[in-house]
């Protein structure tokens, strides 16, 4: 039993480091259950019984309100295509310009915001029914829009039935993310340590790669977190998902605090800067603070960081802060920015330090 429960830990964990493999295999058996729905009905659905399986994978989604937007916005664009299908089949203007006019219609017809995601289906459905539907296309029109709303309920149904909860996934790209944002700040001190310092352009090396996990990150938080009275998995694991989306939030906010960090260093602690942030006198100290820093965040689990690692980093803060007062009592140079860094670190070290000891000031 032990053996089976591990490996289906391990399974577990392998599809939710790809969230995109169940959203494969739900659109799957979705297009198979559709299909096998719709062969009972004969008529019509015989000759035009792939466009349930069609609406079934438009409906399958990774979020649950995803999924049945997409099949209402999908209706309403065949819907809206179809009438306009109609109305050129019966204008008696030649069958070249009714389909050009169709297309260019459609394709502005689409732009209603309505429609949303499922724009370029209204010029090709309206297409679609012009030409496939003949002479008499109200028939078709019929067995286009009600086999696709079948398989587009299938779709949503499969979802309800299996909705996402790609909380390995996300666990997986948060800690991703907490490892780049650690890199950056072993950028920074790099930088420091460098003679000469960095180029404008070379602090920010890095920030793309950043913005980009920082996305994904975000993106499969909304997966999680979307409509939590229909997604039974997200309500049974409710404690989880609101741990998650509370590091979530600190993450968001660690990037922004380290975005704001380089953006600084690259504005007033660089190559081409006769007058720089922090200068020979306090780079040590500061590349110290942000190597010891970025040792924290590598040491955090379940959203805290070791304490050992966050007293060093703290005592490093410190530091910096205690040189920078000497520095100004010197009278040696503007240390507004300096001042700033050391914000900046302490908000990042905040945002990993358990609440029992935020709360006794630490």
């Amino acid at each position: 039993m032990a053996s089976t429960k591990s490996a289906y830990r391990l399974a577990t964990n392998a599809l939710g480091r790809f969230p995109l493999l169940p959203v494969a295999l739900k659109a799957a058996v979705a297009a198979a259950l559709a299909w096998i729905v719709v062969q009972p009905l004969h008529g019509a659905a015989d000759d035009y019984s792939y466009y349930a399986p069609l609406g079934a994978v438009v409906a399958v989604s990774s979020r649950l309100a995803q999924s049945m937007r997409a099949s209402v916005e999908t209706i309403l664009a065949i819907g809206l295509g179809a009438c306009l299908a109609l109305g050129a089949r019966a204008a008696p203007v030649p069958e070249v310009l009714s389909i050009g006019l169709v297309v260019g219609v459609g394709t502005l017809v689409g732009a209603w915001k309505r429609v949303g995601s499922m724009a370029s289906w209204v010029p090709i459905s309206a297409l679609f029914i012009l030409i496939v539907g003949g002479s008499d296309p109200a028939p078709y029109v019929l067995s286009y829009l009600g086999l696709t709303a079948l398989g587009a309920a299938v779709g949503v149904v499969v979802n309800v039935v299996a909705p996402p909860l790609p909380l390995v996934a996300t666990e997986h790209v948060q800690d991703a993310l907490r490892e780049v944002l650690a890199d950056q700040l072993d950028g920074l001190a790099d930088g420091l340590e460098r003679d000469p310092l960095p180029t404008t352009d070379e602090w920010q090396t890095g920030v793309t790669r950043l913005q980009q996990r920082n996305q994904r990150a975000q993106e499969l938080m909304g997966q999680t977190l979307d409509t939590p009275r229909m997604n039974w998995r997200v309500r049974r694991r409710r404690e989880a998902t609101e741990r998650q989306r509370r590091q979530g939030e600190a993450l968001t906010h660690l990037t922004f605090l380290v975005q704001e960090m380089m953006t600084l260093l690259s504005h007033a602690e660089h190559a081409d800067r006769s007058l720089v942030a922090l200068g020979p006198e306090l780079r040590p100290s500061a590349a110290r603070a942000f190597r010891k820093s970025a040792a924290a965040l590598r040491s955090v689990e379940a959203s805290v960081a070791d304490e050992e690692a966050l007293d060093e980093a703290l005592r490093a803060a410190d530091e910096l802060a205690l040189a920078i007062r000497r520095q100004q009592d010197d009278q040696s140079g503007e240390t507004f920015a300096a001042g700033g860094l050391v914000t900046a670190i302490r908000r990042v070290l905040a945002s990993v330090t358990p609440e029992e000891l935020a709360s006794l000031g630490r």
